[in-house]
């Protein structure tokens, strides 16, 4: 998928329940992957949680980085900073492609209670999250 920026710098579409933005031109010079739609997702799961797994900032990261191994590439590589806690799950990423290619992957995910099932059992076998 490709990313849509408003003016400020935000997809909040093309990868929704994530929103992507563009930092790029900011001192730091990243693009961040964002997620904090916790109604949504709670309703979703019909809970915060799915199974023992628990979906808050470092939950949904961890959803994330398992993704990002089921679907063959590293779970935090060098070009991707996660700095999630509490209900807020941030991950910045220094490549560009490599933001876009994690977003679109999540973004199926997360709407997909197969794939969202299979990503947090894979999180919690690798101690990724909370």
């Amino acid at each position: 998928m490709t990313p849509n920026f408003d003016s400020e710098g935000h997809d909040r579409t093309t990868f929704a329940p994530f929103v992507l933005r563009d930092c790029r031109d900011s001192k730091w010079k990243d693009v961040r992957l964002e997620f904090s739609n916790w109604n949504w997702l709670h309703d979703f799961c019909d809970g915060d949680s799915i199974g023992d797994y628990y979906l808050n900032g470092p939950g949904v990261e961890g959803l994330v980085m398992a993704t990002r191994l089921l679907n063959g590439l590293e779970a935090s590589p060098e070009t991707m900073n996660p700095i999630s806690e509490g209900d807020a799950c941030y991950i910045h990423f220094t490549d560009f492609d490599d933001a876009v290619q994690t977003a679109t992957l999540c973004a199926a995910m997360i709407k997909d209670k197969t794939l969202l099932r299979q990503a947090a059992i894979t999180a919690q076998e690798n101690g990724f999250g909370d």
